[in-house]
């Protein structure tokens, strides 16, 4: 788990909740180089950056890693954020999470609304997921590492686009950033590298500032 820096007096706080990109699984010195450590570097003092990522985790709550299960979960609607910059979905795209958009689309919605309340209601910035390759670069569809479904992927983006347009919610376009370049990846094709997190970490400080 990350070591989390109680927030100064005065400091914006944000919350990165996601999956393992967001945690940062497989980065090289992940507690500096993970995008939400990188993240910190570029907005500085004057923010205080926590990373509520975790590995496997999912949206939907049926699933056996649903993130509403995890400790971190728990800890990051405590955290009362000022902003919440949200990435999920990746998980809930393997063939024994996966149900159809609408269902995932309903559970989504539910989710972001937990972090809403009368006493906090933070600026919410919402993620596009980063593109998935294959091993096999003739590959075109179906299965890529740890069963993730790049087709999938499509319509969570496209359901996260949705729901930015109808909420009113900030989208900051990962997929875009990440389409073209498997060099931002890992051996595995899913999760980014060091450069990879600093590519995403980059593009949320520019949506965010």
């Amino acid at each position: 788990m990350h070591l989390r820096i109680k927030p100064k007096e005065g400091q914006i706080k944000v919350a990165c909740v996601g999956d393992s990109v967001t945690y940062g699984h497989g980065v090289l010195f992940w507690h500096k180089n993970s995008y939400p450590a990188v993240l910190q570097n570029l907005l500085g003092d004057g923010y205080n950056v926590q990373n509520f990522g975790v590995s496997g985790a999912t949206v939907q709550k049926h699933c056996k890693k649903a993130y509403t299960k995890m400790v971190s979960y728990k800890k990051s609607i405590e955290y009362n954020a000022d902003i919440l910059v949200f990435m999920m979905g990746s998980n809930d795209t393997k063939p024994e999470n996966w149900k159809d958009a609408e269902a995932f689309k309903k559970e989504y919605l539910t989710l972001l609304d937990t972090y809403i309340s009368e006493s906090n209601s933070p600026e919410i910035y919402l993620c596009t997921l980063a593109r998935v390759y294959y091993k096999d670069e003739n590959q075109t569809t179906g299965e890529s590492s740890f069963h993730i479904q790049a087709d999938i992927i499509d319509d969570i983006n496209l359901i996260i686009k949705e729901v930015a347009s109808e909420r009113g919610y900030k989208l900051i376009d990962i997929y875009s950033v990440t389409a073209s370049n498997r060099s931002l990846f890992q051996v595995d094709c899913v999760h980014p590298n060091v450069k990879g997190a600093k590519a995403i970490a980059e593009e949320v400080y520019k949506i965010i500032k």
